[in-house]
């Protein structure tokens, strides 16, 4: 984590762009814009509708550049499962029991405590801060 802690710091820095999965799910064409924004980058608005098309959750998920399918296919990775699940920020707590959702709770406070980032899911910590 101490990746993170040393980006975050750095936030303000012209070559640094921090982009939250929450903000692509809420508005994927604003995310995109300033994407090309901070790369320096003008697209016209047929270029940003196919962009868009080409990202949409059931398009991305589909791709097989991004979905690991060939990697079930080679026996690398196990049939079970899928590397994108649902698109939805938060979703991993559907996938860990409660002992696993306390411990990154605690994880997250403990990281967390003493920066000024916070992740915009409304994350709930029960956990002594």
């Amino acid at each position: 984590f101490e990746h993170v802690k040393e980006a975050w710091h750095q936030r303000n820095h012209p070559n640094m762009l921090f982009l939250f999965y929450e903000e692509l799910s809420k508005d994927l064409g604003s995310a995109a814009r300033r994407v090309a924004d901070f790369l320096g980058k003008q697209y016209t608005d047929e270029q940003y509708a196919r962009l868009l098309d080409h990202l949409k959750f059931d398009n991305f998920q589909k791709n097989t550049a991004v979905n690991l399918s060939e990697y079930k296919k080679l026996g690398i990775m196990e049939e079970y499962g899928n590397f994108i699940r649902k698109g939805k920020a938060g979703g991993w707590r559907d996938n860990y029991d409660e002992e696993m959702i306390r411990r990154t709770e605690q994880w997250m406070a403990d990281n967390l405590r003493d920066m000024d980032l916070r992740f915009q899911c409304n994350w709930e910590f029960n956990v002594e801060k």
